[in-house]
């Protein structure tokens, strides 16, 4: 049995398809158009973190070149000093014959004031440090002798001291010649007003 659509019946119908593929393309068209808005944003962010990144390292590297360089820098300078330090001692070394004996005439002088012959025991300790190490017998053994007749000798004891082979005991002000050592630093403040803070959350003492 053949049934037969009018000919109006069947465009409404076609048109109201044709409305619902639209509608249906038109919401597949906006979601894919958020998708794309979504996916153009979070490119654009991992470009921006990226090319952040990048600078990032570029200074980190750049930091790094520079203090390698002022670390070399230094290291050549101290090098050089050490180099000409070596040049002295050599050069030291070819005179010390003429100036011990200058300093032994003079440590030797039964005229010579005692500071005076301290003063030139010293000198012959000293240069017998430099030339020969901080460990030289003879030249700590001069030092000694420099003790032995100004026991306040700042020099003399210092560089006994420096030379490493003993320890004696050497007045503050002496000490105060040579550059102190650097030390760590104390955490006592610290400690103090921790415990202050301690007592102060403490409960009271109830009073009887």
């Amino acid at each position: 049995m053949k049934m037969n659509i009018p000919q109006e019946k069947a465009l409404r119908w076609a048109a109201q398809g044709l409305t619902i593929v639209a509608v249906a393309a038109a919401a597949i068209a906006a979601v894919l158009y958020s998708k794309v808005d979504e996916l153009e944003a979070s490119a654009s962010q991992t470009r921006v973190q990226s090319e952040n990144a990048a600078q990032l390292s570029a200074a980190a590297r750049k930091k790094l070149q520079d203090e390698l360089k002022a670390a070399g820098d230094k290291a050549a300078v101290q090098e050089q000093q050490l180099n000409e330090m070596e040049k002295f001692k050599i050069l030291l070394a070819k005179v010390e014959p003429q100036i011990a004996a200058v300093l032994e005439g003079v440590a030797g002088a039964k005229a010579s004031k005692p500071d005076a012959r301290a003063g030139a025991l010293t000198g012959l300790g000293l240069i017998g440090q430099i030339v020969h190490g901080g460990k030289h017998e003879a030249a700590l053994a001069n030092l000694d002798r420099a003790l032995l007749v100004d026991k306040t000798a700042c020099v003399a004891s210092l560089a006994v001291n420096l030379g490493g082979a003993k320890q004696i005991e050497v007045a503050p002000d002496c000490q105060a010649l040579l550059p102190a050592a650097p030390v760590a630093a104390e955490s006592k403040p610290a400690e103090t007003a921790a415990a202050g803070e301690a007592g102060k959350s403490a409960p009271a003492a109830v009073k009887n």
